[in-house]
């Protein structure tokens, strides 16, 4: 029975140890599996960032050969329909340069800008080059109906042409007629940068003498109407320049340390005469703006750029072609990425687009924004809003004013006293002393404990006791002498040590009273100062920073 017991396990170690072996062999296979199946995946991901790069060049291919295709048609089609348009913007630019040169002549300007108006039959700029041309030529009959077509043809653009080459050779009236019509295009609730930079020009006297009032009733026109259509022009223009003021405030701290320590009103104080403080900066900062000197050729140039801006500007009938061709451009430019040229558009769009605002915000915008513009826009803009900024600078002073405390209230440590003009100094610093006293003496009386007396009593009863019992019981009468000589160096140590207590006490509070009669008289004395600078101030009624 046994040998049969033993036969049988044997059989079992051989099966098992057969199955261990399988399941090793079946594990090898498995990592061999895994690490193929890796492989397998690593050559995918390679496979398909290898797939992924050739489909972006692909792409990429094809969008350059398609841009360089579609260059080629958006050309041919500018070409076939404004081809014209740019050799008549190209013209004029040449015939004012002609004409400050004197190098060519008159017959030659009117035969090129006729057979140009005979090839544009629908541009607006054609005409007035036909006109240009006709003014050289002394043709005023010619004149009067190219400038009549080109009216026609866009009013706006024509007007402010010709106002430009008007100023350009000094004809002041025609001039002055011409940026009328313009002027009477500009919505006031829609003002452009660039028509701001007119007004500048004309104000600072570039377009010459508006003896008729003609541009300047234009731009009181306007202002009225900004203030007629906006419910809420008054608040928002008291609003902005009176954070532009709050600009140049600073707490007053460094003035009035020991009030803004001691001082319950201290905020109160520092929001006005912070505000005083800034008057003499605001005022110098509008000086400033107003007395700028201007270079009047500076702004000629401006001006003169302007106009052959206006001139070389693709027409907006060329626009659609002309954005297509940009944009085939970069995409080429790009290498194919066509993400990156629309990219690229936006961007610029977002530059070039002119922001339009009210008349009003448009000139609030140029003195307040951080953004560089030229003194003589700023001076020109102060001009026109000195109304608002006075309001609101008023406005700025007169909120914290009825805010500045006539008395006020000195606090340490607990204790208050009230003061109005600061000259009561002696009666604060009596009671400080009696309120200073009244804590000391309580201290005093905390730190002054009977315990050193109950020490030295119960000190003599221990050694009367032990006397005694020195006759009667030797040892328990020692053992009384020593207790009672305990107690009494023990009481001793607790009087030195109260007796020390007292004097830091009353050290703290000579030092307290010292230094807080010295605070008093600072803090009298910077409450004086206060009211000193409230009263300059305001006995100068200083109501404007802009004359």
């Amino acid at each position: 029975m046994a040998e049969a017991t033993i036969g049988i396990d044997g059989e079992a170690k051989r099966q098992i140890a057969a199955l261990v072996n399988v399941t090793n062999q079946l594990q090898g296979t498995i990592s061999r599996v895994e690490s193929d199946v890796k492989q397998v995946n690593s050559n995918l991901s390679q496979l398909r960032s290898e797939f992924e790069v050739f489909r972006k060049d692909q792409a990429r291919s094809s969008a350059i050969n398609q841009a360089t295709t579609e260059l080629v048609r958006v050309r041919q089609e500018l070409a076939q329909r404004f081809s014209n348009y740019s050799v008549v913007r190209e013209t004029m630019l040449g015939v004012l340069q002609a004409t400050d040169l004197a190098l060519v002549k008159k017959e030659t300007i009117s035969r090129v800008s006729e057979e140009l108006m005979l090839s544009t039959p629908d541009y607006w700029l054609a005409p007035c080059l036909v006109a240009v041309a006709a003014w050289i030529g002394n043709d005023k009959d010619l004149a009067e109906r190219a400038i009549r077509e080109a009216v026609r043809r866009d009013e706006a653009k024509t007007a402010l042409t010709m106002a430009l080459i008007c100023r350009r050779n000094e004809r002041q009236t025609t001039c002055y007629e011409w940026l009328s019509v313009y002027f009477s295009h500009q919505d006031s609730g829609h003002f452009s940068e660039s028509t701001l930079m007119y007004i500048d020009a004309y104000v600072n006297g570039i377009f010459g003498n508006d003896e008729k009032h003609i541009c300047s009733d234009y731009i009181s026109k306007w202002m009225n109407e900004v203030k007629a259509n906006s419910a809420n022009i008054e608040l928002n223009q008291d609003q902005i320049w009176k954070d532009y003021c709050s600009g140049f405030s600073y707490e007053v701290a460094g003035q009035f340390p020991d009030l803004k320590t001691n001082v319950e009103e201290y905020d109160r104080i520092d929001g006005y005469i912070r505000r005083i403080n800034s008057v003499e900066p605001i005022t110098t900062k509008f000086n400033d703006i107003q007395s700028v000197k201007i270079d009047p050729e500076s702004l000629k140039q401006k001006i003169d750029k302007r106009l052959l801006q206006l001139i070389g500007r693709y027409d907006v009938k060329e626009a659609k072609l002309k954005d297509e061709e940009h944009y085939y451009d970069l995409v080429k430019k790009f290498n194919g990425d066509e993400q990156k040229a629309r990219d690229m558009i936006t961007r610029e769009k977002k530059q070039s687009r002119e922001k339009t605002l009210n008349l009003v915000e448009q000139m609030t915008n140029v003195i307040v924004s951080p953004a560089d513009t030229t003194p003589s826009m700023k001076k020109t803009a102060v001009s026109f809003l000195s109304g608002f900024i006075n309001h609101g600078f008023g406005s700025y002073i007169k909120e914290k004013k009825e805010e500045f405390p006539d008395a006020i209230t000195i606090q340490m440590e607990g204790w208050k006293a009230q003061t109005q003009d600061g000259n009561d100094v002696s009666r604060i610093v009596a009671d400080y002393e009696r309120e200073m006293n009244t804590r000391r003496q309580w201290d005093i009386t905390k730190a002054t404990v009977s315990k050193p007396m109950a020490m030295y009593i119960l000190g003599g009863l221990a050694a009367i006791v032990g006397i005694v019992l020195m006759f009667i019981q030797p040892v328990v009468g020692i053992m009384a002498l020593v207790a009672g000589a305990a107690l009494a160096i023990y009481g001793f140590v607790c009087k030195k040590n109260m007796d020390k207590k007292i004097t830091e006490i009353n050290q703290f509070y000579d030092y307290k009273i010292g230094d807080g009669i010295n605070r008093i008289q600072r803090i009298c004395d910077q409450w004086r100062s206060a009211k000193v600078i409230v009263a300059d101030f305001e006995g100068r009624k200083i109501d404007s920073v802009v004359a």
